[in-house]
């Protein structure tokens, strides 16, 4: 499991995670392979998938968030 090692409970956070697969053959290069033919020589033979998830948003508890002396342009929406 990760850990943010910076994480402060009194700052807003966001987080998402993003993933990598492993390179897997193009279904050029599998059909390449069941013919008995070299695979195109204008696509790589592999690709590699990527995802990311949905962000997941931290918000303090307003006892906890330390109050800066100017939120330029933002103090009337503030706590």
């Amino acid at each position: 499991m990760w850990t943010d090692p910076d994480f402060d409970p009194s700052h807003h956070a966001v987080y998402y995670a993003r993933v990598l697969e492993i390179p897997t053959p193009r279904w050029t290069t599998y059909d390449a392979k069941a013919l008995g033919i070299d695979p195109p020589a204008d696509v790589a033979p592999t690709i590699q998938e990527r995802a990311w998830s949905s962000p997941i948003w931290y918000t303090p508890e307003a006892k906890l968030v330390k109050k800066q002396e100017h939120y330029f342009g933002l103090q009337p929406f503030l706590p």
